[in-house]
């Protein structure tokens, strides 16, 4: 382990804190940084890649991942709070990429099967009006197919937004574009979903155009 500053016990540090201790020479820092972020960056990039005959190739990128976090330890320079999140998160994206856009890819969501998944990461602003008799687990298949069915552009921003409930900033530094390409794709992804999942579930498209509005308004 690399000598320098030493992490105190029974603090709680932010991740940039984390990275700067790092930098300074404490490789726990970076140990702590892979633990807080390796169950939520491999949940993305299954989201990304899909299952099953990729499994290999996603087990690639995510260690190759975090050799280049590591690796990056001088490259990357803190900005404002969430910049080390958009950093690493741009990392796996970039060599996901390199995969999905290759023929005969397809996402899946086999992994995100309950209730608590469906409550907690598949939000849209127009959610209230996609209840109705159909169970968790049906909407949650709808939903799937769905997403699994936006190109890939729009794909990666509503993961990133929806499921990893990142903010503009780090989604703008996740997929390096500007912030109006971003929010532009946003609004475009959730109004596709929004669409899709009201003629889905068979809601009479009054609600729709009453609700047209919904969307319009992207966090930034």
């Amino acid at each position: 382990m690399s000598q320098g500053k030493t992490l105190n016990k029974g603090v709680t540090l932010s991740d940039e804190e984390l990275w700067v201790t790092f930098r300074e020479g404490d490789d726990t820092a970076y140990t702590l940084l892979y633990f807080r972020y390796a169950d939520r960056l491999y949940s993305y990039l299954r989201l990304l890649i899909g299952s099953g005959p990729e499994r290999n190739s996603i087990e690639d990128v995510f260690q190759e991942t975090w050799i280049r976090v590591y690796h990056g330890r001088m490259r990357f320079e803190v900005r404002d709070a969430g910049s080390f999140t958009g950093w690493v998160f741009r990392i796996a994206h970039n060599y996901a990429m390199g995969l999905i856009r290759k023929p005969n890819r397809v996402t899946s969501f086999n992994e995100f099967d309950d209730d608590k998944f469906l409550y907690n990461y598949a939000s849209t602003k127009a959610q209230d009006i996609l209840s109705d008799d159909r169970s968790a687990e049906e909407i949650l298949a709808l939903l799937r197919s769905v997403v699994e069915g936006l190109p890939i552009s729009l794909k990666e921003i509503y993961i990133l937004s929806e499921f990893e409930r990142m903010n503009m900033d780090q989604i703008t530094e996740t997929l390096n574009i500007a912030k109006p390409n971003a929010k532009v794709r946003l609004f475009r992804a959730r109004k596709i979903v929004r669409q899709k999942m009201i003629e889905a579930l068979g809601i009479d498209k009054s609600f729709l155009d009453s609700n047209e509005g919904h969307d319009n308004v992207i966090d930034i």
